[in-house]
């Protein structure tokens, strides 16, 4: 008389990580506010039935309703991206009003449903403890400056105050009146 075991099944969508990229460097080394965004943006791919995976969405005030500082939301997404776990598929602008651009995101690890693409595990290029230090302090010195305030000095020597809230102060000494750049 044969026995029938029951299938062993899943129920409802999940993400899976395989054995090889959990021993990884790369995962290793792979900072917690950096783990915090993959698990946002994993839920983010399990709410869409695994079918928009390159074309994910979770805004900065999302990774912060998750528990990441907005202050390190930006490094954590930079660090899981050099350490090869994310890609920016489509970079996204600041807000002005109604004017909204978000970032696209892809996990390079993940299996999805058509018509996502298929998994790239560019975490694999990170082959050593060394690689993972070098990503991650490489990730650390690359910050988007065109999303700074620009500062612009005046013809007349003054700091433009329109932008920066700086402004002269009269009858001060040169020092004071003139902050550096």
């Amino acid at each position: 008389m044969s026995r029938r075991t029951k299938a062993r099944t899943i129920e409802g969508p999940f993400v899976s990580h395989s054995h090889a990229m959990r021993i990884s460097p790369a995962w290793r080394h792979l900072p917690d506010d950096a783990r915090r965004v993959l698990d946002q943006l994993e839920v983010e791919h399990m709410e869409h039935g695994g079918t928009e995976n390159g074309r994910l969405i979770r805004t900065y005030s999302d990774f912060e309703r998750g528990g990441i500082r907005r202050a390190s939301v930006a490094l954590a997404i930079r660090q899981a991206s050099a350490l090869g776990f994310l890609e920016i598929t489509a970079s996204g602008q600041r807000s002005a009003a109604q004017f909204r651009q978000a970032n696209f995101y892809r996990l390079t690890y993940v299996i999805g449903r058509a018509p996502s693409p298929p998994p790239t595990n560019d975490w694999r290029r990170i082959a050593s403890d060394t690689a993972a230090a070098a990503a991650l302090s490489q990730a650390a010195g690359k910050r988007r400056h065109d999303t700074q305030p620009v500062r612009r000095e005046r013809r007349d020597g003054d700091i433009d105050s329109r932008r920066t809230g700086a402004s002269r102060t009269v009858g001060a000494p040169a020092r004071l009146a003139r902050r550096p750049l």
